[in-house]
């Protein structure tokens, strides 16, 4: 690969784009052991006690979690959290404070 070149699934619009660079390689792995694509989605929502959901879709699995800052990592153990129950199996899981 050429010096300064990105892999296309690292590029800006791809789905990995919100992926913190550290699990990238663990969303892979969590989307073989599905088999199937993983999207994911941050939300914003008024319920503090939300703070994500794996959502099965028709050819994917939606992977949302709540945000409080765009552009912080804050959320990457929600992340993580989500990413281990679709390696156990799940498909349909929500998380929350309580």
């Amino acid at each position: 690969m050429p010096r300064g070149s990105r892999r296309p699934e690292e590029s800006a619009n791809s789905r990995y784009h919100l992926v913190p660079p550290g699990l990238r390689s663990r969303v892979r792995r969590a989307e073989r052991l599905a088999g199937q694509p993983i999207v994911l989605r941050q939300v914003r929502t008024l319920d503090p006690a939300f703070k994500g959901r794996i959502t099965r879709k028709p050819g994917y699995l939606l992977l949302e979690y709540q945000t409080a800052q765009s552009g912080y990592f804050w959320d990457i153990p929600i992340i993580e959290e989500l990413l281990r129950r679709i390696e156990a199996g799940e498909t349909d899981a929500l998380l929350r404070e309580d």
